[in-house]
């Protein structure tokens, strides 16, 4: 019976010391409880942009036209955030509004400021252009960073600090289909945009600034 014993004791001791040098190997290659490195550029694919997180030079395809995104508007409002794209190409200049729903993906619009209409006063809850008629939907009250070449409203930035931001006052209106009308009040100023809302991104392609 004892020398059962002692080839007993001999095989469970193998086996403790085999347990004892495999866990000393995994911590010698770093496994354990150590955390595993992602391969390198595996996080590029992570960071890829959409056209939803355009920057400024950043080049935009819509048909076979390239827009470069000259400037950009970053609205903030309590903590709500959504983008306003310049995008041009010659003299033909769109501003693409990204993310203004506080609920659902987020629409996004493509719009052109519209100098017929002049605003003078609070906005009306209704504006007539053409045989579209466009009612209020919404308003509030932004935050604005400005980056870039912002057309007109660059002069906001002339003589600021590096990151002034600037206050903005938005009326956003919508008629039958996907017609969409915004209003935006800069100091003293008005702009009014209008245009369409975009299904999806299909129709537009970004090409990211290198």
């Amino acid at each position: 019976m004892i020398w059962i014993l002692l080839v007993l004791l001999t095989v469970v001791g193998g086996f403790a010391a085999v347990g004892i040098a495999v866990n000393e190997r995994r911590k010698q290659v770093g496994g354990g409880s150590q955390p595993r490195q992602l391969p390198a550029g595996s996080g590029d694919k992570l960071l890829e942009r959409t056209v939803r997180d355009v920057r400024v030079d950043d080049v935009l395809t819509m048909g076979q036209m390239d827009f470069l995104c000259e400037g950009l508007i970053s609205y903030d409002e309590d903590g709500h955030r959504w983008t306003g794209a310049r995008l041009v190409d010659n003299k033909d200049v769109h501003w693409l509004i990204v993310g203004m729903e506080r609920v659902g993906s987020g629409t996004m619009r493509l719009m052109q400021a519209d100098e017929t209409q002049s605003i003078a006063g609070y906005p009306p809850e209704a504006i007539v252009i053409g045989e579209v008629r466009f009612v209020l939907d919404k308003r509030g009250a932004a935050t604005c960073k400005l980056e870039g070449d912002v057309g007109p409203l660059g002069d906001l930035k002339k003589d600021r600090p590096s990151g002034h931001v600037e206050r903005c006052r938005w009326w956003l209106y919508n008629a039958p289909g996907e017609d969409t009308l915004l209003v935006e009040q800069w100091g003293s100023d008005y702009r009014v945009l209008r245009g369409k809302k975009l299904a999806g991104e299909g129709t537009l392609e970004l090409i990211p600034a290198s």
